[in-house]
């Protein structure tokens, strides 16, 4: 039998938001957020993102894209014409990368993420693709919103798509196990195992789960992943 795809777990998602306060400066090494000022909003941009979040958890996701957009709107205003690249810079992003780029208030990107999986609330997850991929492609150092992305392929069984976002969520994530994105980085291997048992290659998803218990031991999905491994591999499927 086959087994029922997971559900987006929006709330889940939007639980793992964490850039609605202001970005922090570059570290001493310039290796942290940011070589120089972020070209950011202000206080009201970031109290219509949480206010969009709230929406989104009180299932009204129709208000919640007008307050997105709202964030979306007036950061497009203030760039409109400027063809630089635009970067949301959080903790993990490198100072290096926000070279030739516009530095964005990372409320922006949740602005697009939230968007995104308001967008699928409503079953329109067409126009979510494109929103996801914004957050993600600008935020490329934020596995949490590259898990996410990942999940929106996988509901749609494009499985090769789904791992390769995966996997570069995994790359970009802290692999402390005891850190605060351990979590993070147990969904990514969980989402990389799971379209690798789609793809046929049971073995190297069974290695994936069990490492992602390294990181969450008490996940109740991997161990039903991995009993059913176990069962197709013992019947040679």
């Amino acid at each position: 039998m086959k087994r029922p795809l997971p559900r987006l777990a929006i709330l889940q998602a939007i639980a793992g938001i964490s850039a609605i306060t202001a970005p922090a400066m570059a570290d001493d090494k310039g290796s942290a957020s940011l070589a120089g000022p972020v070209a950011g909003l202000d206080a009201e941009a970031r109290a219509q993102v949480s206010t969009g979040f709230d929406f989104i958890r009180a299932g009204k996701p129709n208000q919640a894209i007008e307050a997105f957009d709202r964030v979306i709107a007036a950061s497009d205003a203030r760039y409109a014409g400027d063809r630089r690249p635009r970067l949301c810079l959080g903790s993990g992003t490198k100072a290096g990368k926000a070279a030739e780029a516009i530095a964005l208030d990372p409320c922006v990107c949740d602005a697009h993420f939230g968007k995104g999986f308001a967008l699928i609330d409503l079953g329109r997850g067409d126009l979510a693709e494109p929103e996801l991929r914004l957050a993600t492609e600008m935020a490329p150092d934020n596995a949490h919103y590259a898990n996410e992305y990942a999940e929106l392929f996988k509901s749609r069984r494009e499985w090769r798509k789904s791992y390769d976002l995966f996997a570069h969520a995994w790359d970009v994530v802290d692999k402390d196990k005891a850190g605060p994105d351990a979590a993070i980085a147990a969904r990514a291997l969980r989402g990389m195992g799971y379209n690798r048992i789609e793809m046929g290659a049971f073995e190297e998803a069974e290695r994936l789960f069990r490492k992602s218990q390294e990181y969450d031991p008490n996940s109740e999905v991997a161990k039903s992943e991995l009993g059913y491994i176990a069962r197709k591999l013992a019947i040679g499927s």
